[in-house]
């Protein structure tokens, strides 16, 4: 019997993700993948993403907006070994580097183009861990 606790946390968590609509940074339509961008931001599926190379995906921070945030959920572990970084795509900038569990927040300048790059680390299949990261 599943208990209705855990109805309402995964419902929470699926209300979450569906707002932020799955559309890749070319504009095609995407329903699943490890990195999905929509106009809240962007939802990062750990687990998903391949162990060794970097996953990466490229945004334009939407008018009216100046910060990015970022919360961790799962693993502990995995999320504290996942590596983020954020580059400013204009000029390469480094603007944060660090996990996904070390992400909090960041200044950012509505119309700057951000490349973000996510890499897993190997050894970790069993485990899930995500990053919800957005903009306010």
């Amino acid at each position: 019997m599943t208990s209705p606790r855990l109805l309402l946390a995964a419902g929470s968590v699926a209300a979450t993700l569906a707002g932020i609509v799955p559309v890749l940074s070319n504009g095609a339509a995407a329903a699943t993948g490890p990195m999905q961008v929509g106009a809240a931001g962007v939802a990062v599926s750990v687990g998903q993403l391949p162990a060794g190379p970097a996953s990466r995906v490229t945004l334009v921070v939407p008018a009216g907006m100046r910060s990015f945030s970022g919360v961790a959920s799962g693993s502990p572990r995995l999320a504290a070994l996942t590596r983020l970084t954020v580059t400013r795509s204009s000029d390469g900038a480094t603007l944060f580097t660090g996990s996904v569990a070390t992400f909090r927040s960041l200044p950012v300048t509505a119309g700057t183009t951000l490349v973000l790059r996510v890499q897993k680390p190997a050894g970790f299949s069993g485990l899930k861990a995500g990053a919800l990261l957005r903009w306010s």
